[in-house]
């Protein structure tokens, strides 16, 4: 009788520690959700489009397996993606695509004319990224915190643009 109620007051308190933790996993993905981040220069929003995308995902991937790369042509390729990104909600699978689309772009801004230049992977890798190649059907939100993880990528994306552009402009 008296490890029956030692077996029950165990699991009261369980039960009393799940819900304490799952209502601390709620406060915190509720806090995760409502962060901000701020971008140092903003860029101008475009509306998302869907077709042009398409085909921007196509030319950045055959562009990843030509030797000599149209700089320019990349150059807008990252402007046209990161104006779609700052026209959507992060946390969906546009404003997904558009990041890893602004990535592969920059990525093989950097590249060298070496085939196996690993800015080259890693454009390819973003690209299988865009269209949900990592787990994600294509077209399915990240969700939250996909959302997040796709925000610090574009900030940290833009912070290379701007290293990449600035490195142009000295030489």
């Amino acid at each position: 009788m008296r490890s029956i109620f030692a077996l029950a007051g165990l699991l009261i308190v369980m039960v009393v520690v799940l819900i304490l933790a799952t209502r601390q996993t709620r406060q915190d993905l509720d806090a995760v959700k409502s962060v901000t981040f701020a971008t140092q220069a903003e860029t101008k929003a475009r509306t998302f489009d869907d077709a042009a995308a398409a085909r921007l995902a196509e030319r950045l991937r055959n562009l990843s397996q030509q030797f000599q790369l149209p700089a320019e042509e990349l150059r807008d390729a990252a402007q046209m993606a990161a104006a779609w990104a700052a026209g959507l909600a992060p946390g969906t699978a546009e404003y997904h695509l558009a990041v890893n689309l602004r990535g592969a772009a920059i990525e093989l801004m950097a590249a060298s004319d070496s085939l196996s230049d690993p800015h080259r992977a890693t454009a390819r890798r973003l690209l299988e990224q865009a269209q949900g190649g990592t787990g994600n059907p294509p077209g399915a939100p990240p969700g939250p915190i996909g959302g997040i993880r796709d925000r610090l990528q574009d900030l940290q994306q833009s912070h290379q643009q701007q290293l990449q552009e600035t490195e142009k402009d000295q030489h």
